[in-house]
């Protein structure tokens, strides 16, 4: 499996993304052996070795070395430049750690609801010698500070979680939600948000920086599915961040991804 990755790796992303979930990502158990380290392939020095089998975002790292191409390949160049990241949602750790290797002396804020997540993305810290430069927020982040019920999702995939409304706690576990606002209080370079449905939360509860303009570029994913359950609008988060003087686009090459800019 080892040439099979190799081949993988040199493909066209879009070309190497269809032949993954053709043809690997169901069959992930048969190739168990190179999820045990994954060379990134937008900081080749960067390895994750804490993996689930079966996971579709570890098989993407595991085989191609990335996941969210378009967006990898952004955060990797804003690294270059420097500063804090946010990464809301961190799942593994892949973006923080993108973010880390672009400079000595970057920094990022993690934050990450799932308690086996927190784990796992320790790990890769660790791996890479990362953690001194990494805080690990063990929250949900949203508009207002307190408890809410936070559904894991299913056991093999890392990637499906996120807050539930209606506080149903038999497919959850009760979790601490943070303002961002009331947990950072400098510069951030880059937010990436990644929460399953709940963007506009996480937004609204960075108002005190948004205000200031402190973050300098956003980007999160709508999962419109998940808006609905938590009974958000699509749009909301554009006109919030909007309404602060925040232009917004589609990330180039995404039908997913927004970017807001200063």
């Amino acid at each position: 499996m080892g040439l099979m990755r190799a081949l993988l790796r040199k493909l066209p992303p879009r070309l190497a993304e269809s032949l993954f979930f053709r043809f690997y990502n169901n069959r992930q158990g048969e190739f168990a052996d190179v999820f045990k380290e994954a060379q990134l392939r937008f900081a080749p020095e960067v390895v994750m070795r804490n993996l689930v089998v079966g996971d579709v975002i570890s098989g993407q790292l595991a085989l191609l070395g990335y996941y969210e191409y378009g967006l990898s390949r952004e955060i990797q160049r804003l690294s270059r430049k420097g500063g804090l990241f946010v990464d809301v949602g961190a799942n593994l750790g892949y973006f923080s750690c993108l973010w880390l290797a672009g400079r000595p002396e970057n920094r990022a804020v993690m934050v990450e609801a799932s308690p086996r997540n927190q784990k796992l993305l320790q790990g890769n810290l660790q791996a890479n010698g990362f953690t001194e430069r990494a805080r690990v927020l063990p929250n949900a982040a949203g508009d207002a500070a307190g408890t809410v019920t936070f559904d894991i999702g299913p056991e093999e995939q890392t990637g499906w979680g996120g807050i539930r409304k209606d506080g149903d706690t038999a497919s959850g576990i009760e979790v601490e939600m943070v303002r961002l606002d009331e947990q950072i209080d400098e510069p951030v370079a880059v937010m990436k948000i990644d929460v399953e449905g709940a963007d506009t939360l996480v937004l609204r509860g960075c108002a005190g920086l948004l205000e200031k303009q402190m973050i300098r570029r956003i980007y999160f994913e709508q999962n419109t599915e998940r808006m609905r359950a938590l009974g958000i609008k699509e749009g909301e988060a554009q006109a919030l961040l909007e309404g602060y003087g925040y232009q917004s686009e589609l990330l180039p090459g995404s039908a997913d991804e927004w970017v807001a800019w200063v």
